[in-house]
């Protein structure tokens, strides 16, 4: 579900996960409104505390969060399962897409600047975000995307993205199927044994190692 989740509707920010716990009531006339116990036992973003046997029970809830605006979803209740949740955090999440329209001062901002093949999504952003003046805004976008489209990438000055993409898919694999361990007291990070089955012998290393993860069966997308 991550891959399918979109920038901040408001302010276009990166997405985060948000955990928190809500106080239930009383132990024999639990409430699952917080606002019927009081506002000073609303959910504090990222409260993971244990609470105390003598308190009033807690149930576990999550959201998604904008890192930069701080606008967030309703909290979800995490029943027994947790990608269950966050599936649902993830519906409303998408579903909010009234971002602020464009201003004139943004484009004249990015008109001042060197634009690449590099800016072509924030110039489609700032595209989609318009909502009047396009007589006087058209001939901007228009010498935007000549901008773009006279930008020149060589292999010389960046990396093709392929292999970039393909092997960050391997990591966040591999690092889905880490473990935390003790060993002689320090904390340290297992991975599992991978059997390298998948690839010839007689291939480069590099290509047996990916050979090898990708063989793995599919991560949790959560």
């Amino acid at each position: 579900m991550t891959d399918e989740l979109f920038p901040c509707a408001h302010c276009g920010g990166n997405w985060a996960f948000g955990w928190s716990q809500r106080v239930t009531g009383s132990r024999s006339r639990p409430s699952t409104e917080f606002l019927q116990i009081g506002s000073s036992r609303a959910p504090i973003m990222n409260d993971m505390e244990a609470r105390s046997l003598s308190e009033p029970p807690t149930e576990r809830l999550c959201c998604i969060v904008c890192e930069d605006c701080g606008m967030q979803t309703p909290w979800i209740v995490i029943d027994q399962d947790k990608n269950a949740a966050l599936d649902e955090a993830g519906k409303i999440w998408n579903q909010r897409l009234n971002r602020p329209a464009a201003t004139e001062g943004e484009l004249l901002d990015l008109v001042r600047k060197e634009v690449s093949p590099i800016d072509a999504p924030y110039i489609l952003d700032l595209m989609a975000r318009t909502t009047e003046e396009w007589e006087k805004r058209g001939p901007v976008f228009a010498m935007l995307a000549q901008k773009v489209v006279d930008g020149k990438i060589t292999t010389r000055d960046f990396w093709p993205i392929d292999p970039v993409l393909e092997d960050a898919a391997r990591y966040r694999t591999l690092q889905q199927m880490a473990r935390f361990v003790y060993i002689d007291g320090v904390a340290s990070v297992q991975f599992p044994r991978i059997p390298a089955t998948g690839g010839d012998e007689e291939c480069a290393f590099e290509t047996r190692v990916s050979a090898a993860v990708d063989d793995l069966p599919d991560r949790s997308r959560w």
